[in-house]
């Protein structure tokens, strides 16, 4: 499952994924949650980048949470639960990567803007394990709802 929707993902073209998906899904959110919380850093979304006179942060392929979405959300249809608990669980999933994914690019954002020797080891090690042990605590808990509720 994972790898159909990796192919799947890899298969959206690039001006749709960035032009469309990623500046309507990701980029105007992160702008608008930037603006309410530091107006004064007047952040705009311009196509995949939200882009202010202290920082620029593009987001592209595969720092959008995609992999993160698909690797747990295979994780629970690939497991012994009843349909509607699989749905249930794609769902929150999808649900936790987006809002955690958003609060990743509004953080990363402000660390580039104030703190740039910090985004390296952000990004590439502290965000990602974060998300990776909030996606296993999300999935212990999922699993324990769906055994529970296969057992009645």
């Amino acid at each position: 499952m994972y790898t159909l929707l990796h192919g799947l993902y890899f298969a959206l073209p690039d001006p749709l994924l960035r032009d469309w998906v990623h500046y309507y899904g990701i980029v105007l959110p992160a702008a608008g949650i930037v603006n309410f919380m530091a107006p004064h850093e007047a952040v705009s979304a311009a196509r995949g980048t939200l882009q202010s006179s202290s920082a620029s942060l593009s987001i592209v392929r595969g720092c959008d949470g995609a992999g993160f979405a698909f690797l747990l959300s295979a994780a629970m249809l690939a497991s012994p639960a009843r349909l509607r608990h699989k749905l249930a669980g794609v769902l929150g999933a999808l649900l936790l990567t987006y809002l955690l994914n958003e609060l990743r690019l509004v953080g990363l954002y402000f660390v580039l803007a104030h703190r740039s020797a910090w985004f390296s080891s952000l990004h590439d090690y502290f965000l990602p394990t974060f998300m990776i042990l909030a996606g296993s605590v999300l999935f212990l808990c999922w699993t324990a709802w769906a055994r529970e509720a296969r057992g009645r």
